[in-house]
């Protein structure tokens, strides 16, 4: 990012907050299918939905389950060349089935297709060799299928074909809390014990005594390529109690609880965080709690570059899941992040610390960066240029003067005193009570906005919305077992949101991450794939329902 001089008057007036105003009293009343005794709109019409018992969490909240289906799909290996399981073009598809055939082993060539969404086109986009077909409880002949193709030199995964998003019979579970707007209870966004270590959706229940809690942000984990070396580091939005912990991938859709306006609000948002200088001049920081130069979910305030088919390119969009590097940076810590700052990732060598007062008044300027973040001070930690900024314009007992705004699509302010925020880990789901999936808005399209496998793949997921009448829905769909449920496609989320009365609702996560706990209670059955065993993940956040005290 870089500099932008300004006044201290032009940065007050640019970052006012618009006041609380209070959200309307309305009795909890559900008007859907689900209360209609209708079918879950998922798989064949024939298929009935078995709604279980209501269970009552606190006055006005209750959690339930809904079943349907059985299996029908088919466990079979999907075959790889080179460390290429989806080939850009059917006739790559066929050479790699004849190159198999060759070796004794008989393919089939799938074609993959996505839907369009409400904001990018559908269409083709890969192809898929397949080998073999087994029942569902024949899993443990795939794998053999598997390792003979392994030893045969070829890549194998073992699959299961309801994972591909074709009509399928499920099963399905869906779990759902329902809180109404009287309830005597409050909506939070929370994490672990500081914002840059994970840590699982039960232990962030009951350290914050919630009667129910799902998954909140994607987040950097070990697992992923570009791993930042802190587990648990939220993508993009995340507010607590109107404190902004984690910058938004700007334009992505978001959950506001307890908000301005509303108790509960899906709506695309940004961030923005400025300092002025002791001398006046204004900077706009790059991010909030995260390593400088390494932007997770990209959408940062410029100077971004992400890997675009094997290009570095800049770019000021998020792109889901993917990192986008910035070689000059500024980057405020707080003390919720944890005792020290990060020292320079590998490949900087220009970092500075400028540690500050609760006050914003510098206390000690340190490089290269890297130390003990002061009890209820801050950190502005610079790379780069960034770095150079923050040598020139800071001094031991002067002060820096911050500011903060959370804006919705329409330049709006989300905040209010008690405002709790996370970034969906997926599109929009429904909006005005019809379905509407903005994939292009969340970077959830392949590099030229076009179709990838995001809309068209099952899996399990967990969903946020809210009612006309102002009831919170959270949902979460298991995923990855075929005797119990095989997950869903955000379309069929969508379809389920809306089935449960939303009117608007958001994709929160995916896969391992999709975790519901209900009076501290793990609820569902969270996997990290087909399978296996089930796992608690550890992870960044959580959107909690806390009784009132």
């Amino acid at each position: 990012m870089r500099p932008f001089t300004g006044t201290r008057r032009r940065l007050a007036r640019a970052l006012a907050v618009v006041p609380l105003v209070a959200a309307a009293v309305l009795l909890p009343q559900i008007s859907s299918g689900a209360a209609d005794g209708g079918r879950m709109p998922l798989g064949p019409d024939d298929l009935v939905t078995q709604a279980g018992e209501v269970r009552t969490l606190a006055a006005g909240v209750t959690y339930q389950t809904y079943t349907q289906g059985t299996a029908s799909d088919r466990w079979t290996v999907w075959a790889q060349r080179g460390g290429t399981e989806t080939f850009g073009s059917k006739t790559a598809a066929e050479a790699f089935a004849a190159q198999l055939a060759d070796e004794g082993f008989s393919g089939t060539v799938d074609t993959f297709t996505a839907p369009a969404s409400s904001d990018a086109s559908g269409g083709v986009f890969g192809y898929g060799v397949r080998v073999g077909s087994f029942a569902p409880d024949l899993k443990a002949s795939a794998d053999r299928l598997a390792g003979w193709l392994r030893t045969a030199g070829f890549g194998a995964r073992v699959i299961y074909t309801a994972l591909d998003g074709n009509p399928s019979t499920g099963p399905w579970k869906v779990h759902v809390v329902r809180a109404a707007p009287t309830a005597a209870v409050s909506f939070k966004a929370v994490h672990g014990t500081d914002v840059a270590t994970a840590a699982t959706v039960r232990s962030m229940a009951t350290e914050s005594g919630a009667i129910a809690a799902v998954n909140g942000n994607e987040f950097d984990i070990h697992t992923f390529p570009g791993f930042s070396g802190y587990e648990g580091v939220p993508q993009g939005l995340y507010v607590q109690n109107n404190v902004l912990l984690g910058a938004a991938n700007n334009g992505r859709t978001s959950l506001l609880l307890e908000g301005a306006g509303a108790r509960v609000r899906v709506a695309e948002v940004t961030s923005t965080v400025q300092v002025a200088a002791p001398n006046g001049d204004v900077r706009t920081l790059d991010g909030v709690n995260r390593v400088p130069g390494r932007v997770l979910g990209c959408g940062g305030v410029g100077g971004d570059h992400v890997a675009m088919n094997g290009t570095m390119t800049e770019t000021d969009r998020p792109w889901r899941n993917q990192l986008c590097l910035d070689d000059s940076e500024i980057v405020i810590f707080r003390p919720e992040w944890g005792s020290s700052t990060p020292g320079p990732f590998s490949g900087v060598t220009n970092s500075v610390d400028v540690v500050m007062s609760g006050n914003w008044v510098v206390q000690e300027i340190r490089s290269p960066a890297g130390g003990p973040i002061p009890a209820g001070g801050r950190v502005l930690q610079g790379i780069g240029e960034g770095a150079d900024w923050l040598t020139e314009h800071a001094l031991v007992g002067s002060a820096f003067k911050p500011g903060a705004a959370i804006k919705d699509a329409d330049g709006a302010s989300v905040t209010s005193p008690t405002l709790s925020a996370v970034a969906g880990g997926g599109p929009a789901l429904v909006r005005n009570g019809e379905v509407f999936l903005n994939t292009k808005a969340n970077g959830m399209t392949n590099f030229s906005y076009g179709p990838n496998s995001t809309l068209v793949q099952r899996h399990p997921r967990t969903m946020a919305g809210v009612t006309a009448s102002g009831e919170l829905l959270l949902v979460t769909v298991d995923g990855r077992d075929p005797g119990t449920s095989v997950g869903v496609t955000w379309p069929e989320a969508a379809e389920v949101m809306k089935w449960l009365g939303a009117t608007d609702a958001v994709g929160l996560g995916s896969g391992g991450d999709a975790t519901m706990v209900v009076d501290g209670t793990l609820a569902n059955s969270p996997m990290d794939d087909w399978g296996t065993s089930m796992v608690e993940r550890k992870m960044s956040s959580a959107v909690v329902i806390v009784p009132k005290s």
